[in-house]
């Protein structure tokens, strides 16, 4: 009764209001939170449990924190490294007309295998085609390409790559 005679608000009250509302507010929010990026996450990623609990790995902590850089940066990239093959580069005047027509007969020829127009300073007009993760697997395309286009060669760029199934 003192308090209220004398105006002073009692404290325990107030800070068991506040902590019950950090937590309110924090709980939900670390429950998700993202997954973390660590090398048996990654290596169980899509397996079933019974699989997944048979591998165990004793590292270093700093080589997840290794992993996760790397996979932040491969992010910040929109693709990963990997190969193409380039069929085409001009720098004349009309390298564009040029580059859009061959890009429509490699489009034909090769429906299935993607292309990409690109244009470099100063004036190079460039197409490429596929998207290879290795250079073997370029290799063995670029040996069926070659013989249609004999200016082509295989180059290392940053290519669109999607998962495999698995």
């Amino acid at each position: 009764m003192e308090g209220a005679l004398t105006g002073t608000v009692s404290r325990a009250p107030v800070r068991s209001l506040l902590l019950a509302t950090v937590f309110t507010i924090l709980l939900p929010l670390s429950l998700t939170a993202q997954r973390g990026l660590g090398v048996e996450e990654l290596m169980n990623d899509g397996r079933p449990s019974y699989v997944a609990e048979r591998l165990i790995v004793r590292q270093d902590p700093a080589i997840d924190t290794l992993v996760s850089r790397h996979i932040l940066i491969n992010a910040s990239k929109q693709g990963v490294d990997g190969w193409r093959i380039q069929i085409y580069r001009g720098g004349h005047r009309t390298a564009g007309e040029d580059s859009n027509r061959i890009r429509a007969g490699f489009m034909e020829q090769y429906p299935s295998i993607s292309t990409y127009r690109t244009f470099d300073r100063p004036n190079w007009f460039k197409v490429k085609v596929g998207d290879f993760r290795t250079r073997e697997e370029a290799a063995r395309v670029f040996f069926d390409i070659v013989n249609k286009y004999p200016d082509a060669y295989l180059i290392r760029d940053v290519i669109a790559y999607k998962n495999p199934v698995k």
